[in-house]
Protein backbone atom coordinates (compact mmCIF):
# COMPACT_ATOMS: atom_id res chain seq x y z
CA UNK A 1 0.00 0.00 0.00
CA UNK A 2 1.31 2.88 -1.10
CA UNK A 3 0.39 7.04 0.44
CA UNK A 4 -0.04 9.19 -2.79
CA UNK A 5 -0.58 12.81 -2.74
CA UNK A 6 -1.75 14.33 -6.39
CA UNK A 7 -0.89 17.89 -6.94
CA UNK A 8 -2.76 19.59 -9.52
CA UNK A 9 -1.49 22.35 -11.79
CA UNK A 10 -2.55 26.02 -12.94
CA UNK A 11 -6.53 27.20 -13.28
CA UNK A 12 -7.23 23.33 -11.64
CA UNK A 13 -7.84 22.04 -8.39
CA UNK A 14 -7.75 18.91 -6.42
CA UNK A 15 -11.02 17.72 -8.57
CA UNK A 16 -8.92 16.99 -11.72
CA UNK A 17 -7.52 14.38 -9.80
CA UNK A 18 -10.86 12.51 -8.75
CA UNK A 19 -10.75 9.93 -11.31
CA UNK A 20 -7.50 8.68 -10.73
CA UNK A 21 -7.43 8.97 -6.60
CA UNK A 22 -10.71 6.58 -7.14
CA UNK A 23 -8.92 4.10 -9.48
CA UNK A 24 -6.01 3.88 -6.61
CA UNK A 25 -8.16 4.02 -3.71
CA UNK A 26 -9.83 1.52 -5.27
CA UNK A 27 -6.50 -0.75 -5.74
CA UNK A 28 -6.13 -0.49 -1.67
CA UNK A 29 -4.18 2.88 -1.45
CA UNK A 30 -4.13 5.94 0.36
CA UNK A 31 -4.84 8.94 -1.34
CA UNK A 32 -4.77 12.75 -1.24
CA UNK A 33 -5.75 15.26 -3.60
CA UNK A 34 -5.48 18.43 -1.98
CA UNK A 35 -6.23 21.98 -3.58
CA UNK A 36 -3.73 24.56 -3.48
CA UNK A 37 -5.03 27.86 -2.25
CA UNK A 38 -6.76 30.15 -4.13
CA UNK A 39 -7.61 27.28 -6.60
CA UNK A 40 -10.80 25.35 -7.22
CA UNK A 41 -12.99 25.38 -4.10
CA UNK A 42 -10.69 27.65 -2.33
CA UNK A 43 -10.78 30.28 -4.51
CA UNK A 44 -12.35 32.57 -1.95
CA UNK A 45 -8.88 32.15 -0.32
CA UNK A 46 -7.45 34.37 -3.72
CA UNK A 47 -5.23 37.43 -2.40
CA UNK A 48 -2.38 39.30 -3.55
CA UNK A 49 0.34 37.31 -1.33
CA UNK A 50 -1.16 33.67 -2.45
CA UNK A 51 2.15 32.57 -3.61
CA UNK A 52 4.25 29.71 -4.62
CA UNK A 53 5.88 29.50 -0.56
CA UNK A 54 1.52 29.51 0.23
CA UNK A 55 1.46 26.55 -2.44
CA UNK A 56 4.13 24.62 -1.12
CA UNK A 57 2.82 25.46 2.65
CA UNK A 58 -0.57 23.95 1.56
CA UNK A 59 1.09 20.32 0.67
CA UNK A 60 3.68 20.54 4.03
CA UNK A 61 0.81 20.99 5.61
CA UNK A 62 -1.49 18.01 4.40
CA UNK A 63 1.33 15.78 5.67
CA UNK A 64 1.96 17.24 9.10
CA UNK A 65 -1.85 17.01 9.71
CA UNK A 66 -2.72 13.44 8.37
CA UNK A 67 0.69 12.61 9.75
CA UNK A 68 2.22 11.10 6.54
CA UNK A 69 5.56 9.21 5.42
CA UNK A 70 6.42 7.17 2.72
CA UNK A 71 4.65 9.38 0.52
CA UNK A 72 4.55 9.19 -3.11
CA UNK A 73 4.12 12.70 -4.33
CA UNK A 74 2.81 13.73 -7.63
CA UNK A 75 2.55 17.25 -9.27
CA UNK A 76 1.74 18.41 -13.17
CA UNK A 77 2.28 20.78 -14.42
CA UNK A 78 2.84 23.95 -12.47
CA UNK A 79 2.67 21.89 -9.50
CA UNK A 80 5.92 20.66 -10.66
CA UNK A 81 7.46 23.49 -8.68
CA UNK A 82 5.22 22.75 -5.97
CA UNK A 83 6.24 19.47 -4.96
CA UNK A 84 10.04 20.09 -5.84
CA UNK A 85 9.88 22.70 -3.16
CA UNK A 86 8.29 20.61 -0.70
CA UNK A 87 10.66 17.21 -2.01
CA UNK A 88 13.43 19.85 -0.94
CA UNK A 89 12.38 20.31 2.28
CA UNK A 90 11.41 16.66 3.52
CA UNK A 91 12.86 14.28 1.34
CA UNK A 92 13.04 11.74 4.33
CA UNK A 93 9.34 11.67 4.03
CA UNK A 94 8.54 10.44 0.76
CA UNK A 95 9.36 6.85 -1.18
CA UNK A 96 8.81 8.56 -4.53
CA UNK A 97 8.87 12.02 -6.76
CA UNK A 98 7.04 12.04 -9.83
CA UNK A 99 6.40 14.67 -12.55
CA UNK A 100 3.82 15.26 -14.95
CA UNK A 101 4.45 17.27 -17.55
CA UNK A 102 5.61 19.28 -15.20
CA UNK A 103 7.77 22.32 -14.26
CA UNK A 104 11.63 21.01 -13.02
CA UNK A 105 12.84 23.77 -11.71
CA UNK A 106 16.13 24.83 -10.84
CA UNK A 107 17.17 27.15 -8.01
CA UNK A 108 15.96 30.38 -8.58
CA UNK A 109 13.54 30.00 -10.97
CA UNK A 110 10.27 30.80 -11.45
CA UNK A 111 6.90 29.15 -13.23
CA UNK A 112 7.01 31.84 -15.60
CA UNK A 113 10.82 31.96 -16.14
CA UNK A 114 10.30 28.62 -17.92
CA UNK A 115 8.15 29.83 -20.85
CA UNK A 116 8.48 31.39 -23.38
CA UNK A 117 8.59 35.63 -23.24
CA UNK A 118 5.73 35.45 -25.75
CA UNK A 119 4.03 33.45 -23.18
CA UNK A 120 4.80 35.31 -19.69
CA UNK A 121 3.73 38.37 -21.51
CA UNK A 122 0.30 37.09 -22.12
CA UNK A 123 0.19 35.64 -18.33
CA UNK A 124 1.03 39.20 -17.18
CA UNK A 125 -1.48 40.88 -19.55
CA UNK A 126 -4.05 38.90 -18.59
CA UNK A 127 -3.15 39.68 -14.98
CA UNK A 128 -3.46 43.46 -15.49
CA UNK A 129 -6.29 43.59 -17.87
CA UNK A 130 -9.02 41.00 -16.09
CA UNK A 131 -7.25 39.94 -12.56
CA UNK A 132 -6.78 43.27 -10.83
CA UNK A 133 -3.06 42.58 -10.61
CA UNK A 134 -2.86 39.83 -9.08
CA UNK A 135 -4.58 36.51 -10.61
CA UNK A 136 -4.81 35.15 -13.82
CA UNK A 137 -7.81 34.15 -15.91
CA UNK A 138 -8.45 30.71 -16.94
CA UNK A 139 -8.61 31.97 -20.72
CA UNK A 140 -5.64 30.20 -21.67
CA UNK A 141 -6.84 26.89 -21.29
CA UNK A 142 -7.73 25.48 -24.26
CA UNK A 143 -6.51 22.52 -25.45
CA UNK A 144 -7.79 19.65 -22.97
CA UNK A 145 -7.59 16.24 -25.05
CA UNK A 146 -10.96 15.25 -23.92
CA UNK A 147 -12.63 14.08 -27.10
CA UNK A 148 -16.74 14.44 -25.20
CA UNK A 149 -18.12 17.54 -25.66
CA UNK A 150 -19.94 17.33 -22.52
CA UNK A 151 -17.10 16.20 -20.86
CA UNK A 152 -15.10 19.22 -21.90
CA UNK A 153 -17.21 21.98 -21.49
CA UNK A 154 -17.72 20.85 -17.48
CA UNK A 155 -14.11 20.64 -17.38
CA UNK A 156 -13.16 24.00 -18.59
CA UNK A 157 -15.96 25.61 -16.60
CA UNK A 158 -14.44 24.03 -13.22
CA UNK A 159 -10.93 25.54 -14.18
CA UNK A 160 -10.00 29.13 -12.11
CA UNK A 161 -7.88 31.74 -11.51
CA UNK A 162 -4.06 31.15 -10.79
CA UNK A 163 -2.40 33.34 -8.75
CA UNK A 164 -0.36 35.86 -10.53
CA UNK A 165 2.41 35.72 -7.53
CA UNK A 166 2.94 32.01 -6.99
CA UNK A 167 3.87 32.11 -10.78
CA UNK A 168 5.97 34.62 -10.59
CA UNK A 169 8.50 33.70 -7.24
CA UNK A 170 11.38 31.65 -7.23
CA UNK A 171 12.06 28.76 -5.98
CA UNK A 172 14.60 28.42 -3.61
CA UNK A 173 16.38 25.09 -3.47
CA UNK A 174 19.12 23.00 -1.53
CA UNK A 175 19.38 20.14 -4.16
CA UNK A 176 18.15 17.76 -0.94
CA UNK A 177 15.21 16.66 -3.49
CA UNK A 178 17.42 14.75 -4.95
CA UNK A 179 17.51 12.14 -2.37
CA UNK A 180 14.08 11.05 -2.91
CA UNK A 181 14.71 7.03 -3.67
CA UNK A 182 12.08 7.02 -6.46
CA UNK A 183 12.22 9.76 -9.07
CA UNK A 184 10.51 10.10 -12.02
CA UNK A 185 9.44 12.33 -15.16
CA UNK A 186 6.19 11.70 -17.31
CA UNK A 187 6.09 13.64 -20.68
CA UNK A 188 2.86 13.92 -22.39
CA UNK A 189 3.30 13.61 -26.19
CA UNK A 190 0.78 15.28 -28.15
CA UNK A 191 0.98 18.40 -25.58
CA UNK A 192 4.42 17.87 -26.94
CA UNK A 193 6.06 21.19 -24.96
CA UNK A 194 9.69 21.61 -25.71
CA UNK A 195 10.42 22.35 -22.12
CA UNK A 196 8.74 19.33 -21.36
CA UNK A 197 10.44 17.35 -23.05
CA UNK A 198 13.57 18.31 -22.36
CA UNK A 199 12.60 17.70 -18.89
CA UNK A 200 11.73 14.14 -20.29
CA UNK A 201 14.97 13.28 -22.19
CA UNK A 202 17.43 14.94 -19.16
CA UNK A 203 15.41 12.77 -16.79
CA UNK A 204 16.31 9.84 -19.10
CA UNK A 205 20.26 10.24 -18.89
CA UNK A 206 20.08 10.00 -15.07
CA UNK A 207 21.04 6.97 -13.37
CA UNK A 208 18.46 7.57 -10.66
CA UNK A 209 15.71 8.82 -12.86
CA UNK A 210 12.91 7.24 -14.73
CA UNK A 211 11.69 8.70 -17.87
CA UNK A 212 7.82 7.88 -19.18
CA UNK A 213 5.96 9.00 -22.15
CA UNK A 214 2.01 9.08 -22.47
CA UNK A 215 0.21 9.38 -25.68
CA UNK A 216 -1.67 11.74 -24.86
CA UNK A 217 -2.83 15.64 -24.32
CA UNK A 218 -1.80 17.77 -20.76
CA UNK A 219 -4.37 16.13 -18.83
CA UNK A 220 -3.39 12.67 -18.50
CA UNK A 221 -5.18 12.27 -15.44
CA UNK A 222 -8.78 13.34 -16.93
CA UNK A 223 -7.57 11.76 -20.25
CA UNK A 224 -6.30 8.42 -19.68
CA UNK A 225 -7.14 8.08 -15.74
CA UNK A 226 -6.65 4.09 -15.57
CA UNK A 227 -3.33 4.18 -17.86
CA UNK A 228 -2.33 6.96 -15.54
CA UNK A 229 -3.09 4.76 -12.15
CA UNK A 230 -1.35 1.69 -13.74
CA UNK A 231 1.83 4.20 -14.10
CA UNK A 232 2.13 5.66 -11.04
CA UNK A 233 1.62 2.31 -9.23
CA UNK A 234 4.40 0.65 -11.40
CA UNK A 235 6.77 3.73 -10.67
CA UNK A 236 6.12 3.54 -6.74
CA UNK A 237 6.84 -0.34 -6.21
Amino acid sequence: MTTFILVHGAWGGGWQWGGVAKLLRDAGHDVFIPTLTGCGERGHLMAPDVSLETHIQDVIGVMDYEMLDDVALIGHSYAGMVVTGVADRLPERLRALIYIDAALPKDGEAMLDIVSAERKKTVMGLAAEHGEGYWVPQTLVLETGIEDDVERENFLKRMCPHPLQALLEPISLTGNFRKVPRKAYIFAARNDSHRFREYRDWAAEQPDWTAETMDTWHFPMVTMKQETADLLMRLVT
